[in-house]
């Protein structure tokens, strides 16, 4: 068994980097689903839509509900959902994705974990004009 993914994000966010990671790695280790928040949702049925579908990927291991903005109504419902073993965690990008998708195997709170670091590990700076080197800090 391995923890569920539920991404929840504004638009098709959610789907363009579940795509493109998929992509990358070349087929998902882990079962993934995504769901579209519109600026004019019905609150209600997405929360609806959030457990339904939350409970249909949690086959015991948990859910790591991934959102894309801290505050809004994507990560908001995390408020609001009544799915067992879940957390949630805001900021979604890319390599965030892919370091989830590659430790898939972890425990709920591990894999939570290694999903902020690949966020976070994926954020660099480069100022062509200053020395060619990456600033990371």
């Amino acid at each position: 068994m391995s923890v569920g993914i539920l991404i929840v994000t504004h638009g098709t966010i959610g789907q363009s980097v579940l795509d493109t990671a998929t992509e990358i790695i070349g087929s998902s280790p882990v079962p993934v689903k995504t769901i579209s928040v519109e600026m004019d949702c019905d609150y209600d049925s997405l929360i609806k839509e959030v457990n339904t579908v939350g409970a249909s990927l949690n086959t015991g291991d948990g859910i790591l509900l991934l959102t894309d903005l801290f505050g809004a109504t994507p990560s908001n419902i995390a408020g609001d959902i009544n799915i067992p073993n879940c957390i949630m965690i805001s900021g979604l990008n890319l390599p965030m994705l892919i370091r989830v998708m590659n430790y898939h195997t972890l425990p709920l709170y591990e894999l939570g974990d290694k999903a902020i670091g690949g966020g976070q590990d994926g954020i660099l700076a480069y100022y062509p004009d200053k020395d060619n080197e990456a600033i990371t800090s």
